[in-house]
């Protein structure tokens, strides 16, 4: 099965979202501030990255966001 990365953002809200998988219900984790992982509950494989603040995290200069990817 292809796997494909869907990317939205919310710029009233300045909220980039990055999903890996069909909307599903999920078990998230905050990172760093402002940044959540999302895991399958079953699985605990990755299924997205939601981004608070994106254009403040990442607007202006290069950043690394590292992201714990589960097995």
């Amino acid at each position: 099965m292809e796997k494909k990365l869907t990317i939205s953002y919310d710029k009233e809200a300045d909220v980039m979202y990055l999903s890996f998988a069909e909307p599903a219900p999920a078990y998230g984790e905050e990172i760093e501030e402002g940044v959540f992982v999302r895991y399958d509950p079953d699985s605990h494989a990755l299924v997205g990255i939601t981004i608070v603040n994106f254009s403040q995290k990442f607007g202006k200069k290069p950043k690394t966001l590292d992201v714990p990817v589960r097995a």
